[in-house]
């Protein structure tokens, strides 16, 4: 083998080792020589290698070794082939000393913000804890565009398996949700990131997501989005409250339809559920009248006359 076929073949096969300390806890130096059909003293070289290039990995007992994810984190969202890169330089670079070695580490964390960055879109405000682990998967399968499958709690607590082409991690009002499409059913649906458990990187893939998908987010109030907003709510807000309507959208698809005399305001909300204006509506009682459609007019009335109940009891 050529000089040079051989030093890409070993740097691949480091970036490799690299990605399997990531995922797993512990692994066994024999485990990873069958895994790369090679000797177990080219895998000491090579694990020796990752030492020198700065990653903190250490024998917690006889062949069997573990890396510090507390020190270095992030890695999850780079390629075998970037990783292999990323070993090279940081092997490089710590024959050159201590000030050289602070640089590349700057350089590689702007790598991460970079690569990170377009996948997931935040709406600003106090986030819940996130698994970054969990986080830095997602956006690995984002980018790459595979797919995703993990195990998920329902609202009535059930846990059941999701397997989905992963589009965007998405943060509303305090809580990060998973946006993609759901395999088996083909429909666009969103997972509370506190809900998923035992997520795994599969090694299938997925062709594009929805074109207008960030449009859609960009333009949405909260997590109750829809790729197309086809009900139509129309209520009434009185005179008292009317104001606030016309000096400032309450939601993206608010639209004034009439301005009555008295100063009230006819008004109309496009959404794609309900779920998306119910507690816009709800915080403007008593200032707010429901016009329809009629039957969420319905359930909404009786929302309020159950909530009323309970606050004489």
């Amino acid at each position: 083998m050529p000089r040079d076929k051989k030093a890409q073949t070993k740097l691949l096969r480091v970036g490799q080792i690299l990605r399997i300390f990531m995922e797993k806890d512990k692994i066994s130096s024999s485990w990873l020589s069958k895994e790369f059909q090679t000797t177990p003293r080219t895998i000491q070289r090579d694990l020796l290698l990752l030492k020198e290039a700065g990653f903190p990995i250490h024998e917690i007992q006889k062949g069997t070794y573990q890396l510090h994810k507390d020190i270095v984190k992030n890695l999850e969202v780079f390629d075998d082939t970037e990783l292999a890169l990323m070993v090279a330089l940081k092997n490089v670079v710590s024959q050159l000393g201590q000030p050289f070695q602070k640089a590349v580490d700057r350089v590689l964390e702007r790598l991460y913000e970079c690569a990170a960055s377009m996948p997931v879109f935040v709406k600003i405000d106090d986030a819940m804890p996130l698994d970054t682990t969990y986080l830095n998967r997602m956006v690995k399968a984002i980018r790459d565009k595979k797919h995703l499958i993990f195990q998920y709690t329902s609202r009535k607590k059930a846990v059941h398996p999701v397997q989905m082409e992963p589009y965007r991690v998405v943060y509303f009002e305090g809580f990060w949700y998973l946006i993609g499409n759901e395999t088996s059913t083909g429909i666009l649906k969103r997972y509370a990131l506190d809900k998923i458990k035992d997520l795994k990187l599969l090694k299938t893939g997925f062709k594009s997501m929805p074109k207008n998908l960030d449009a859609v987010l960009q333009e949405s109030a909260n997590i109750w989005f829809a790729e197309k907003a086809n009900l139509e709510i129309e209520v009434l807000i009185d005179a008292q409250a009317g104001n606030y309507f016309k000096r400032r959208k309450m939601f993206p698809t608010q639209q004034i339809k009439e301005e009555k005399p008295d100063g009230s305001l006819v008004i109309t909300f496009r959404v794609g559920h309900e779920e998306a204006i119910r507690n816009l509506l709800k915080s403007w009682i008593p200032h707010v009248s429901i016009l329809g459609p009629p039957d969420f007019r319905k359930q909404f009335v009786q929302e309020v006359k159950e909530w009323a109940q309970k606050q004489k009891q």
